[in-house]
Parts: C-alpha cells; structure tokens; sequence
C-alpha cells in the first residue's frame, strides 16, 4: 500500500521561489507576479537563470538542476514554483537523479505546468512527494485574479486537508496571451462531456502535458508503472495535450498502455486540446485517438476538462486522493491530502 508525502502549507512570512527549470520567464511578468505574491505576506526569491537565456532555455540542464537542488537544501524555501514551460525540461533530469537524496530527504512543493509537467512526474512517481499541475509564476500577474488562481493560493495556505473543485462556466478559445495582464478572455461556454449523463470514480489522480511523458519511458528515471502499482484505490490519469495532433495523441497514449502506466486505472480526465481545432485528419479526431486506446480499460473517459493550455485550469496536486464526479456536463474535483 503507497503512501504519498505532502509537504508543509505556507504561513505569511514563508519564502518561496521560483526557478527557470525551462524556458527563461516571461519578462513582461515575472516582477508583477512577484509584487502580488509578497502582497500575499510572502518573501520570494528568484535561481540565477529566471531572466538568463541561451537560445530555447534558461541555462544548461546541468546548471538547471544545480539551482533547483540548490533550492531543496535551502531549509527556508517552502515553496518552488517554475517561471515558465518551454521545450527541453528533460535535459535537466539526469543531473537531479544523480543527487535523489537531496529531493528525498528535503520534501517541498514544487508547482508548474506543460513542460514542468514531467519534473512533477518524475518526483511524485519517484519519491512519492506530491507535486502541484497549476499555473507558472507568470500568471500571478493576473489582475484581476480569476477563480482558478485565487484557488491556488487558498490551497498554499489552507490547513484542511481536503480541496474541492468544480467546472468553470466558459473558457477561453486560445491558449492565454502571455502579455496579457488582465486576465482571460472567457467567451466559450463550457461543458464537459460523457458517454454517460451521471458518473462517479476516484483514486489516486496522476498525470500532466502528455507531450511530454515519453522522454523519460523506459529510462532509469522513469518509474510511473511502479508507482501505479503501490495503490489498491487505483488511479485517476488526467491529460493535457498541447501540441499533439491526433495520430500522435493517439501514439503517445498506446505508448503509455505498454509501459503499464495504466495498470489499476479508474478513469480518465481529458483537458482541452491547444490542437483539437486545427487538426485537419478528418479520418481520425481527437475523439477517436481517445477512444481507439483507452476505451479498452472499461472506465469513465470525460473530455474538455479544466485541465492545461486553453484556460481556466483547475489546480490537480499529484498523488492526492482524489474523486471526480460528472454529473450534465459539469464536474466536481474533490482531493483529499491523506
């Protein structure tokens, strides 16, 4: 039977940082989002590399790790959060898992999303640490502050170990414009859909940007299907996909089914697509990916989940138990820290 560490809330006074584990941030935001966390009673520090570049990174993925297990040691650094995505977050694994115990025996939360996703899998399916999908520092810019993002912050300093969620009424139609400042731009209405009107199912919740997931199967990093495997609850996979189109989603997904990253499988949660509008393959959608390699599991599959690149997302903590219910065409994401 596993068991997952959850690391300390924050208090006002509490330092967190942030660090360019991908790309460098984004310029046009990163002091704001800053501002607006110490108004919050926080102290922030930033790594070296937040404002560096060398071409489509911060820094190498030597220095990338170094700064980041710099981070795990300092002992008043509470909470990391990544300055931004980007595209080569793997190049920085190898060098923090020749130092496991620094992360191991320095538990802390540690926050991002799209290609910070695959740092969250590699530390809570490693470690067994829970680790936060949820906005990059950028978006604490926001002003005014969207539901999601006053949700987040409520969850840093929230004692309760319980943390619900529910759908939020419309979307926006694009990824968010990263100079943008005010806030989303939310003219879609939202529903999520089911093949089934009313349905219930919980386990451990796992996942992140799909993009990324395969560049560490097979690895001495990767060790998703053990980590599966501790929890007679089963688990809960939810998706995020950005840049996929449909046959490569559905590649990535048969990939994932023969690593046995699907053993004890409780349902599925599909975010919105970056792609699902501009996949011209009329022979094969989105919808049909989906289906050719995950109905075979027999479990809940719902669609056009808050979750990833086109807004609001809501904020899943890896590792948490968790219960989704969907009920006409709206959900409810309740996780429990235990």
């Amino acid at each position: 039977m596993g068991t997952i560490i959850y690391p300390e809330k924050l208090n006002v006074g509490d330092t967190i940082a942030t660090t360019a584990v991908s790309m460098t941030a984004n310029l046009d935001k990163i002091d704001i989002a800053i501002e607006n966390l110490k108004e919050l009673g926080l102290k922030v520090i930033e790594t070296d590399n937040v404002r560096k570049s060398e071409g489509a990174v911060s820094s190498s993925g030597k220095q990338r790790a170094y700064e980041l297990l710099e981070l795990y040691k300092n002992a008043d650094v509470k909470y990391i959060i990544a300055s931004r995505g980007g595209e080569f977050l793997m190049e920085m694994l190898p060098y923090l898992d020749e130092h496991r115990d620094v992360i191991k025996n320095n538990p802390k939360w540690i926050q991002g999303f799209s290609d910070p996703s695959l740092l969250n899998l590699y530390i809570t399916t490693n470690f067994n640490i829970a680790t936060i999908h949820m906005e990059n520092i950028s978006e604490f810019a926001m002003n005014p502050r969207y539901k999601n993002i006053q949700d987040n912050i409520d969850f840093m300093f929230s004692k309760e170990n319980e943390f619900i969620q529910e759908s939020f009424p419309k979307y926006q139609k694009q990824e968010f414009e990263e100079g943008n400042l005010k806030g989303y731009n939310l003219t879609e209405e939202n529903a999520y859909e089911c093949d089934k009107s009313n349905v219930s199912f919980e386990g451990r919740i796992i996942g992140g940007c799909i993009d990324t997931f395969h560049l560490i199967a097979g690895t001495k990093m990767d060790n998703v299907s053990n980590f599966v495997s501790q929890f007679d609850e089963g688990v809960i996979w939810y998706l995020d996909n950005c840049e996929l189109n449909s046959c490569e989603f559905y590649r990535r997904l048969w990939q994932m089914e023969q690593m046995r990253y699907f053993k004890n499988v409780k349902g599925f949660l599909i975010g919105r697509s970056m792609m699902q509008n501009n996949d011209n393959n009329i022979y094969f959608t989105f919808k049909d990916a989906v289906e050719r390699a995950l109905s075979k599991f027999g479990v809940p599959i719902v669609y056009n989940v808050d979750i990833g690149h086109i807004p609001p997302q809501m904020c899943i903590i890896n590792g948490s138990y968790a219960t989704f219910e969907y009920k006409d065409g709206k959900g409810k994401l309740t996780q429990k820290l235990i």
